[in-house]
């Protein structure tokens, strides 16, 4: 009987999530007339019924109803915060003072919060369900690199046909499918570019839709996923346990729910100190402190997603004098592209040291290659672009002005997309080496796109290995095992037959030279963002080489190394082997 009840209550919750999404998209991504929203609030209303009801039979069901008001807090938060708001409206509410005080509360538009954060969260719940389907994921054999491609897939679809709909935009017209597409998979992707101005164009529900999009793309939405459902008492099971093990490349499965704290707390934690400085250093040049903060918010996001989308028209180019600015935007930037493996890393050394645990933490192997790699290619990259434009597109600038803007556009190059100076205005030999830098991109794990930093440094340790006739790839006196050297290869030799492949589709359809269109396809692959003025100018055609070169970007490298590093089957034969001459 309780198994029944479970099943009837789970396929319930499901419906009821699914019109909780449509009701909120109905309401502000639509102009209906006010009839047909008079009964979106009886919609609304019985959502919240069910869910009440749903939470306090499960927990009349539990044999251990302690352990599940635990579990399920955040459900039972949302139930006291509706009562209390329905026990002031209904009693006190018609007191001269208690009506005076909810007046200035303003309760009306608390109740319409509360109903829209509610209508988030069922959605939440529906998006959730999508791990609950074991034995249909189990029936298809799907593996982690064919789920990170479908989850990708699903959310760009999905932002997509949100992009169209008419309240997204500030006109209220849809935008065209193509340009939609073209969006909703540069916000997922992390990437930046953009074929219509993100501040003027969209609404604030159509930036809304970008920054949850980026958001996605940038945590992980696998990730995300699984983190939500441990949240909110769904839990994940020992398959999808395993999966995340593969996709979060842990070594144990028990690991995986520690990765995926870590990976949450550090985003909020270092989001949250970006929303607060943001708002703190932009106080005086906004006219209320809600715009102060909801361009903190969009902004903080965005930077440590390294994603480069920007509310202003010309990115960053009006901040190039505040090093406040834009170093508080560098160092968002710098920690979301070393990657979560190597953040969490840091995180437990430096707690272990602060803690004198036994035995003395270390930093893994991971995150040294990412650190020293990172550090290296950004104090290169700082010093070529200092050197290259301080007499040409930094001509005018004064001397912190062109130290500030070499630094950072060193940083932003490595898949961050934000700018202070136009990239169009840079020389060839510039935006040559940008190209370099937007190639290696940031760190796996994290939230930048690129062969890796991690990529790049096995192939400076193997190229050193073989220059001193070393048969080991050797780093740190820890030896990289073959198989990782090999993958680090082929990601190489993929990645740029994808852009290749990008740039002669792309040279085939535009008119504009050979540079700009490099530059285009790079800052696509790495998911970057940098442009030098030729995206909203390309024709359908390149748009969608574009989008699938994004796309593969932020997927590609990722899925190809999750597909070699799948278990070898071990051959019961072995081929004689025979020398073939290299170089």
């Amino acid at each position: 009987m309780r198994e029944t009840i479970e099943k009837i209550l789970t396929r319930l919750l499901v419906v009821a999530a699914g019109l909780a999404a449509a009701s909120l998209i109905a309401q502000y991504g639509l102009y209906l007339p006010q009839k047909f929203l008079g009964y979106l609030i009886y919609v609304d209303v019985g959502i919240i019924v069910f869910f009440i009801a749903e939470n306090f039979i499960r927990l009349g069901m539990s044999r251990e109803r302690l352990d599940y008001l635990k579990s399920h807090w955040v459900d039972f938060l949302f139930i006291f915060l509706f009562m209390t708001q329905i026990v002031l409206i209904r009693f006190f509410s018609r007191t001269a003072v208690m009506e005076t005080y909810l007046v200035k509360l303003n309760i009306v538009s608390l109740t319409k919060a509360y109903i829209v954060t509610m209508q988030i969260y069922m959605g939440l719940a529906l998006f959730t369900k999508t791990i609950d389907a074991n034995r249909f994921i189990a029936r298809l054999k799907i593996s982690p690199p064919q789920m990170v491609l479908a989850s990708f897939g699903t959310v760009v679809a999905a932002g997509t046909l949100m992009l169209l709909l008419p309240r997204a935009t500030a006109s209220g017209q849809s935008m065209s499918f193509i340009d939609a597409l073209f969006t909703a998979t540069s916000a997922t992707c992390v990437t930046g570019l953009i074929v219509v101005d993100t501040g003027s164009f969209f609404s604030r529900f159509g930036q809304m839709i970008i920054l949850f999009l980026i958001q996605l793309g940038g945590i992980g939405i696998m990730s995300l996923v699984a983190f939500s459902a441990a949240a909110i008492g769904r839990g994940i099971g020992m398959r999808e346990r395993a999966m995340l093990t593969d996709i979060l490349d842990s070594s144990f499965i028990g690991e995986v729910t520690r990765l995926l704290r870590n990976i949450v707390l550090i985003t909020v934690i270092f989001e949250t100190a970006g929303v607060l400085l943001l708002s703190r250093i932009w106080a005086r040049d906004f006219s209320s402190p809600m715009t102060t903060f909801y361009y903190s918010l969009f902004h903080s996001i965005s930077a440590f997603c390294n994603a480069g989308f920007s509310l202003f028209s010309d990115s960053l180019e009006g901040f190039r004098s505040r090093p406040d600015v834009v170093l508080t935007f560098a160092v968002l930037i710098i920690l979301g592209g070393l990657g979560f493996i190597a953040l969490s890393n840091l995180f437990s050394y430096f707690v272990g040291l602060v803690r004198g645990a036994r035995p003395r933490p270390r930093l893994n192997l991971h995150t040294k290659i990412v650190l020293i790699t990172s550090g290296l290619l950004l104090a290169a990259g700082t010093t070529a672009f200092y050197a290259l434009e301080a007499d040409g597109s930094m001509a005018d600038f004064n001397g912190g002005e062109r130290v500030l803007s070499a630094f950072f556009s060193s940083v932003t190059a490595r898949t961050a997309g934000f700018s202070t100076l136009g990239m169009s205005a840079i020389a060839v030999p510039t935006a040559l080496v940008m190209v370099f830098l937007m190639f290696v991109g940031a760190s796996s794990g994290g939230t930048g796109g690129g062969v890796k930093t991690n990529t790049f440094g096995v192939l400076i340790a193997t190229l050193r290995s073989m220059l001193r006739a070393r048969r080991d790839v050797e780093v740190f006196r820890r030896a990289i095992p073959s198989d990782i050297v090999t993958k680090a290869i082929c990601v190489v030799m993929l990645s740029v037959g994808l852009v290749f492949a990008t740039s002669v589709v792309v040279s085939t359809y535009e008119r504009t030279g050979f540079m700009d269109i490099l530059f285009e396809t790079v800052s696509a692959f790495g998911t970057v963002g940098l442009s030098r003025g030729i995206t909203q100018g390309l024709t359908p055609a390149s748009k969608v080489a574009i989008i699938i070169t994004m796309f593969l970007g932020r997927i590609g490298p990722l899925t190809l190394g999750l597909a070699i590093s799948q278990r070898v089957h071990e051959q019961t034969y072995k081929y004689p082997n025979e020398r073939v001459m290299i170089g």
